[in-house]
């Protein structure tokens, strides 16, 4: 929420506040005023009926027999009272001029109407109602809902008789709903008033929000202008306040030291991108001294030997000429000529490995490839006295591929097993090739049981000419992880000391299997 939104939040609720409270004053006194003034009319009113009332008796008094006893003043009275039309017709004329009362009625000592404003009442028990007096001394809140809710009446009452007797009993009645009637334009005034204020103020805010933020919005576009990097000095506007003024300028030599750091960042960041090509050169020259360094090394290791053997052996084969033993030569030249072709080998794979590679690709089912490379080694594994067994799901595992250089990669992977399960003398060895669908993907597990490899090697396997066997050559794993990445797959493994090895190829799915 915006400040400018709760700034006129803020000061339109103020002053809801504000007009509800000056309306419920006003509401009060309008209330008190209204009651006081009825209670005061019933109140007169039921003196002058007193006073009309007595001053009837008096002329008509005369022209009766004088009573003997209380009795008789009673019946005389309530005679008078019943028989002069005149009474009548004045409690109708004061309730004309009396708003808010609704009935005036006159009753003898029984309760019974003698005379009234309404000549059907006449004859009837006088009703008993609240008392006036008693109800507009009450919480405003109480009038109010007995005003505009409940609507009862009320009563004023004055006796009437001779000292120490009363004889009647002059009742004014005074109705909520007349009252109500009156108060209600007065309310719906003081509404107005207070709907007008809101509203009112309301529009003062969004103006004045405007003008009160006018500073702010000057300050959020100088650091708008410092943050695209424009730093032109801003000039302060007449009749800005101290206080936004303060912050501007201190913005502005923010912005200044901002731009001068920014220089400083670019031309350090200038400086490092330098220093880092010049490293990258040197690590790139490092890496292609080191890799020369392994690969010659390598190279220099598997030639040394073939090497040194040829030299022995035709040292052998001199001392053997020499003492005339034929059959012997012809077996140290046949040794000769093995490692010879061994050494072509070595060099051959060496080549392979350094030119770029032309891949073959057709669409192949590697159940196929993986059961071949089975058939193909089960011999050997029997004569090392490995169980080797190969599973796959039914159908094909179509991908696409090179099919020789894949048999290649897979054939290394179970050479190096089955070597290094015989190395360890494995009991009960075991090798498993299984192909399987999973989801998109053809996987195919290359899991032995040998005696895994050892923790802190795992992270060299698959480097070039890195090998852990007397007479390796380190090319084997790292053909297979070319190979495997040349028909995007991914190959990883799992191994346990003592438990095993699981290598895992995957590649992409020619046909998806649910």
């Amino acid at each position: 929420m915006s400040l400018r939104v709760r700034l006129v939040l803020v000061i339109v609720a103020l002053v809801t506040v504000v007009a509800i409270a000056l309306s419920i004053l006003h509401l009060d006194s309008l209330v008190d005023s209204l009651t006081d003034s009825a209670y005061q009319r019933s109140d007169n009113t039921s003196q002058l009926v007193q006073i009309f009332v007595t001053d009837h008796i008096n002329q008509h008094t005369s022209e009766y027999e004088t009573p003997v006893d209380f009795d008789g003043l009673v019946a005389l009275w309530n005679q008078i009272v019943t028989s002069d039309p005149d009474i009548a017709i004045a409690l109708q004329k004061m309730l004309a001029l009396s708003p808010g009362i609704v009935e005036i009625n006159v009753a003898g000592i029984t309760g019974q109407i003698l005379a009234s404003s309404s000549p059907e009442r006449i004859g009837h028990p006088l009703n008993k109602l609240e008392m006036f007096s008693s109800w507009h001394t009450r919480p405003m809140y109480r009038r109010l809902l007995d005003l505009f809710v409940k609507k009862p009446d009320y009563q004023v009452t004055l006796p009437l008789g001779v000292p120490g007797k009363q004889i009647f009993t002059i009742q004014v009645v005074a109705s909520s709903v007349l009252l109500g009637s009156v108060l209600w334009p007065q309310l719906e005034w003081v509404g107005l008033v207070s709907v007008g204020a809101v509203v009112l103020s309301l529009m003062l805010t969004a103006v004045a929000g405007n003008w009160l933020l006018l500073p702010l919005k000057r300050i959020e576009q100088t650091i708008e202008r410092i943050l695209q990097g424009k730093f032109g000095r801003v000039e302060h506007q007449d009749g800005m306040a101290k206080e936004f003024a303060a912050v501007e300028s201190k913005l502005n030599v923010l912005g200044e030291q901002f731009r001068g750091a920014r220089q400083e960042a670019s031309q350090m960041q200038h400086s490092l991108d330098q220093a880092l090509e010049r490293m990258e050169t040197q690590l790139d020259v490092a890496s292609r001294l080191t890799a020369i360094s392994h690969i010659t090394g390598g190279v220099a290791h598997e030639i040394k030997n073939p090497l040194n053997a040829i030299s022995l052996h035709l040292d052998l084969l001199r001392a053997q000429l020499a003492g005339g033993a034929e059959e012997e030569v012809a077996t140290e030249l046949e040794i000769l000529s093995k490692e010879v072709r061994r050494l072509d080998r070595v060099v051959k794979t060496f080549l392979d490995f350094s030119r770029p590679v032309d891949v073959k690709m057709e669409e192949i089912d590697l159940i196929a490839i993986a059961r071949e490379v089975s058939d193909l080694m089960t011999p050997q594994a029997k004569l090392a006295g490995i169980s080797m067994q190969f599973t796959a799901d039914s159908g094909l595992a179509e991908i696409h591929g090179d099919p020789d250089m894949l048999k290649q990669a897979i054939l290394n992977l179970v050479t190096n097993a089955l070597d290094a399960m015989a190395d360890a003398k494995t009991e009960n060895g075991s090798l498993r090739l299984r192909v399987s669908h999973e989801d998109e993907f053809v996987v195919l597990r290359v899991i032995d049981n040998g005696p895994g490899i050892p923790r802190d090697l795992r992270a060299k396997v698959f480097q070039l000419y890195f090998t852990t066997k007397p007479k390796g050559s380190g090319i084997g794993l790292a053909m297979t992880y070319r190979a495997v990445q040349l028909h995007n797959g991914t190959i990883d493994f799992a191994s346990e000391d003592g438990r095993g090895t699981t290598f895992r190829l995957q590649f992409p799915a020619l046909v998806t299997h649910a």
